[in-house]
């Protein structure tokens, strides 16, 4: 191996068996890739049932040879990414796994890294558990202790360290100084080494009992109804330093309790307290004070140990009991309390199928998988407790990964979770609808409580105010509190959905403490809504997306107003000129309804623009003729003779061309009627009015539209018609009429569906579709015949054995 020419950084007190081959953060790309093959999977648990425990003459798969195996089931079988040289390392691996943890348990450190997601392989756990060990023996937080350094202090000097700079429990420093002392009078060997060693077995004991793996490399030995173990020499201030949570359930009041059960006293809860108010000591004080006067019986004489437990609160009957025990000659007080023991230990571990548990003497440990045992109270009047020995470290880091968001806008809060997380006031009646938009005629209130994942600004700040505002909306939004559970999903969504990278753990319980702040309580406005999901890439192709569907809306709108306009100018005879629409938009998207316009004033007016001698120059809907020669006749009285005839003259001329023009925009009204209908056709209104639609006029009429709109007069004038139908008109989809049901069915035996399946996939199918397929193969369906037992078979009579012989 490339890699493993180099030691992990040494500590103080590993011993040099149990050091890896390499470092956390050791590139073991080539060592990795060598293991990765087809059968990595099976190799990975061979060497998981053959690893080396602390039996040294016993052989085993050492753990740096497990560790790169598991390494190679990971980039195997559970990371399914891109892999990057530098991923190539233990905490690499280690990150991954703890940003998308498939396991249930729990680990103490974390490392942040970017967010994949794994494979939920069927050897995820194992892999976990592996990978989380391995690093935490090359971390700093293993190999040292202040206990270590006090203990080893003592062995290589003779001499104690200070005793009041000492942190943990100082009766059990003392009482391995009395331990050790003993040792050496004894000229005893003593490792000092010892205590690491027994830490890293009792770890790896602890994975392998919890994987229901073999431990035929470990060191364990039954005596006196216990088990001895390599998690029972591990340290009892080192048992809670391990890399995932552990926890603990041992009997409560173990000795009065078994005494209990053995006298018919009820005095396990009260013994200690009783002690602790007689001797005025601590309860640690008075739980060894009874063990010790338990197994007095060499050096306590009967009356003394009757006074104790009386004192304890036993009868004399009782107390009488004990001393039969106590001290009985030919059997220690130990093995009566160790039988009765084991008893409940093993009854806890059936009633709560905890055969994954560590038995350390009157307690079972366990690694936490989020289940708890529910069965506290076993026979024989056995209550179990349960405690965390130990619990996550809680850092916060923040960072940004080169993640790049597949959409602009990501939600912060996953669907499918039983909350509101969005409000919308009353809103106005709709504009209109187009491209999965929907537009209102006016502004409405709304309030949400998401908030866009998609910030490659964001610091961790940042992001705790947003989700400071996210939990006081969903409280004003809910009328209630989030549940913590659903806060975890949307921290979890959060990391998994984002370029953040974070502890989620963290930030869970910072999260819990945010109280509701009024605030955070402020209503948007906007005018537009979405009527079905839309995703963009880019805020700039949303905006370009609404704004589209804005002006398609307000396109139509306009069309529809000239229709009604149109409608009722046509429903009136009145052929003015039309200059009242208002029309909302820029004129670019408006060519279609300008240029219906224009072509609406041409042909009833016959003037392309409106001008202030409009009116003044108008053509009468009905001239009347007579009038005005009247008019004419009855002015040129007031005229002198030689202006009478002029005047009479050229006022009948000018009128005659007034009729001659009224009659010919008289006929092209009727194709401003043909223009109309166009215009329904567009925005998919029918009219009231009788107009007949005139196809050759209607082409023309769409030709002219178009090469208005387009400037362009190239166009041939089918495909000017074809181009407006495309751009304008409402397409319809319609569904066929099937008027003969007989062409529809394929009546060619060849291709049935029996002659498609083999008899057995027509079994599947059913009893009917069966019966159908034999009939068509034309293959007799026998049927079952019972099976009757045959009633009148022999006996056969055994011959009858006397024992009392």
């Amino acid at each position: 191996m490339v890699s493993t020419a180099e030691k992990a950084v040494a500590k103080k007190y590993i011993p040099e068996w149990i050091k890896l081959d390499f470092f956390n953060d050791s590139n073991l790309k080539n060592d990795i890739q060598n293991r990765i093959s087809s059968n990595c999977r099976i190799e990975f648990i061979n060497a998981l049932n053959h690893i080396k425990g602390d039996n040294r003459d016993g052989g085993g798969v050492s753990f740096s040879e497990i560790t790169l195996l598991a390494m190679a089931y990971f980039y195997s079988e559970i990371f399914k990414d891109k892999i990057k040289d530098n991923y190539y390392s233990l905490r690499m691996v280690k990150g991954f796994l703890d940003a998308d943890n498939q396991s249930n348990y729990i680990a103490i450190h974390e490392i942040d890294v970017e967010f994949f997601a794994l494979r939920n392989d069927y050897y995820f756990r194992h892999c976990w558990l592996i990978i989380q060990s391995a690093w935490y023996f090359n971390s700093e937080y293993f190999g040292h202790h202040q206990y270590i350094d006090y203990i080893n202090h003592f062995i290589m000097t003779g001499n104690k360290l200070p005793l009041s700079n000492y942190k943990f429990d100082k009766v059990h420093l003392e009482g391995k100084y009395e331990d050790l002392q003993k040792q050496i009078n004894k000229n005893l060997p003593i490792n000092k080494f010892k205590l690491v060693s027994d830490w890293y077995h009792g770890i790896l004991f602890l994975v392998c009992k919890e994987l229901k793996l073999p431990t035929t490399y470990f060191n364990v030995i039954d005596k006196d109804s216990r088990e001895f173990n390599p998690w029972t020499k591990t340290a009892r201030i080192l048992r809670h330093l391990a890399p995932f949570k552990i926890i603990e359930c041992d009997i409560k009041s173990a000795f009065p309790t078994f005494l209990d059960i053995e006298v018919g006293s009820c005095l396990k809860d009260n013994v200690y307290n009783n002690l602790m108010l007689s001797k005025k000591i601590g309860r640690g004080e008075a739980k060894v004070l009874f063990n010790t006067y338990c197994n007095s019986g060499r050096y306590k004489s009967k009356e003394e140990t009757i006074s104790f437990f009386v004192e304890c609160g036993y009868t004399f009957e009782q107390a009488n009991e004990i001393i039969d025990m106590t001290h009985d000659p030919k059997r220690k007080f130990y093995s009566f309390m160790t039988e009765q023991e084991q008893n409940a230990i093993q009854n806890f571990i059936v009633m709560n199928d905890l055969n994954r548990g560590t038995r350390l003497h009157d307690a079972l440990y366990f690694i936490d998988n989020v289940i708890k045992p529910m069965i506290l109270k076993v026979k024989p009047n056995c209550d179990f407790g349960y405690k965390e020995i130990n619990r996550p470290v809680l850092l916060e880091s923040f960072g940004l990964s080169t993640k790049r968001l597949s959409y602009a806008y990501v939600s912060s809060i996953p669907k499918g979770l039983n909350m509101i997380v969005k409000y919308e006031g009353i809103k106005s009646e709709i504009k209109g609808k187009a491209n999965g938009f929907v537009f209102y005629k006016e502004k409405y209130k709304y309030i949400t409580a998401n908030f866009n994942l998609n910030d490659y600004t964001i610091d961790y700040e940042t992001l705790c105010i947003r989700l400071e505002e996210m939990i006081s909306r969903l409280r004003f939004l809910n009328g209630k509190a989030i549940k913590s559970n659903d806060l975890l999903s949307i921290l979890k969504f959060i990391r998994a959905n984002s370029q953040y990278v974070f502890n989620v753990r963290t930030l869970y319980y910072r999260a819990l403490k945010f109280q509701f702040n009024p605030e955070h309580i402020f209503y948007k406005e906007r005018d537009y809504g979405m009527t079905k999901q839309l995703l963009f890439k880019k805020k700039i192709e949303f905006l370009a997306a609404r704004n589209d569907a804005e002006k398609t809306v307000n396109t139509m709108n306009n069309l529809k107003s000239l229709f009604f306009l149109i409608e009722e100018r046509i429903s009136k005879s009145d052929y003015n000129y039309l200059n009242e629409l208002e029309l909302k938009g820029h004129r670019r998207n408006n060519s279609l309804v300008l240029a219906i316009v224009q072509k609406f004033n041409l042909l009833v007016t016959g003037r392309k623009r409106f001008s202030k001698t409009m009116e003044r120059d108008s053509i009468k809907n009905e001239p009347l003729y007579c009038d005005t020669i009247k008019r004419l006749l009855l002015k040129a009285l007031s005229l002198k003779k030689q202006l009478k005839k002029a005047y009479v003259k050229n006022g009948i001329s000018e009128w005659e061309k007034e009729l001659k023009k009224y009659k010919s925009l008289k006929s092209t009204r009727l194709i401003a009627n043909q223009l109309f209908w166009i215009l329904s056709e567009i925005v998919g209104i029918e009219t009231d009015l009788n107009i007949n639609p005139d196809e050759e006029m209607i082409n023309h009429l769409k030709a002219d539209l178009m090469a208005m709109i387009d400037k362009n007069t190239s166009l041939s004038k089918e495909g000017s018609v074809l181009k407006f139908d495309s751009l304008y008109m409402l397409q319809v989809s319609q569904i066929p009429v099937i008027s003969d049901l007989n062409t529809i069915f394929e009546t060619k035996m060849d291709n049935s569906i029996f002659n498609q399946i083999s008899i057995e996939e027509a079994n599947v199918e059913g009893e009917v579709f069966f019966k159908e397929y034999l009939k068509f193969h034309n293959i007799e369906h026998k049927q079952k015949r019972k099976f009757v037992p045959n009633t009148n078979i022999q006996k056969y009579q055994f011959p009858e054995l006397r024992f009392d012989q």
